[in-house]
């Protein structure tokens, strides 16, 4: 055996073993353990790896809160329906400022670049997303999922979704949704390699439109348009998700009410010094 180990061709037939071996317990712990895994470390990777643009990000957003004051802090929340049905706050680096204006040439090169979006490998190593897996919805689209789509939710949304390998121009959400659900099912690791190099091949061609009509509207808006929802549906589910939003907003970006919380405490102080140091001269003319 020793021998044999010895030559090349028995070096090379062991470390396959190896490998094949590793291949295997990876494949069958993938959805339980490895996935989750990769994820985390690809995500560190990516981090590291593009840690001079989020210093460069973080300074230019510091110049311009300096310089306009305008600006409570440089990063913003969209909030989304994750696994099992449970909410998700994604971070984005804000490209307007608290007036709801876009950021001066700051957010201009926040869009330009797409450089908003770099937080998303820190919600990918906190186990929010995943690099791959179904699309993620928003409060109002996740409403109107019927429950034979329900199984999409078993697992993390995605930034590449599996309708990279048979999705096209003319995919409809009604295609998407049974491609989440089929993912969702048979989630494997040789099945994620698909997906992703086929979305690497797509994309070095320049094939972006395997989401088809998926990409520009949402669900709740192309049911709407079918009129398989009403307007009133529609309008009570947007309400309440915005209601939604809203006070998850309040838990996630709790600054203004600080704000406002400090000016409210500062000002009887501020008044009641002026009553004194009023009130102070007519005592000292009584005496």
């Amino acid at each position: 055996m020793d021998e044999f180990l010895k030559t090349w061709y028995g070096l090379a037939l062991f470390i396959a073993f190896d490998v094949a071996a590793a291949l295997a317990v990876m494949a069958i712990a993938y959805r339980w353990i490895f996935k989750r895994f990769w994820d985390a470390v690809a995500a560190l990777v990516c981090m590291a790896v593009l840690s001079p643009l989020y210093l460069a990000v973080l300074v230019r957003g510091k110049i311009y809160k300096k310089r306009t004051g305008n600006m409570r802090s440089l990063v913003t929340h969209e909030f989304y329906v994750g696994k099992k049905a449970k909410t998700i706050a994604l971070r984005l680096f804000r490209t307007t400022d608290d007036d709801g204006n876009e950021a001066g040439s700051y957010g201009r090169w926040l869009r330009r670049t797409r450089f908003y979006k770099l937080p998303v490998f820190f919600d990918i190593f906190c186990g929010r997303l995943s690099f791959i897996g179904v699309r993620k919805f928003s409060f109002i689209d996740a409403a109107f999922v019927s429950e034979d789509d329900e199984g999409r939710f078993s697992v993390r949304p995605g930034l590449i979704n599996s309708l990279a390998v048979s999705g096209d121009e003319e995919t409809d959400y009604k295609e998407m949704l049974l491609s989440d659900t089929r993912y969702a099912r048979r989630m494997s690791l040789f099945g994620d390699w698909k997906i992703f190099f086929s979305w690497l091949l797509k994309t070095i061609r320049g094939e972006k439109d395997y989401l088809g009509a998926a990409k520009d509207k949402t669900y709740a808006e192309t049911l709407l348009d079918e009129g398989t929802i009403s307007r009133e549906d529609f309008d009570s589910v947007a309400r309440s998700a915005a209601a939604e939003e809203e006070e998850l907003r309040k838990i996630y970006e709790p600054v203004e009410e600080e704000e406002e919380a400090e000016g409210d405490t500062k000002e009887p102080s501020e008044r009641d010094g002026e009553e004194v140091r009023t009130e102070q001269p007519e005592n000292g003319e009584e005496n």
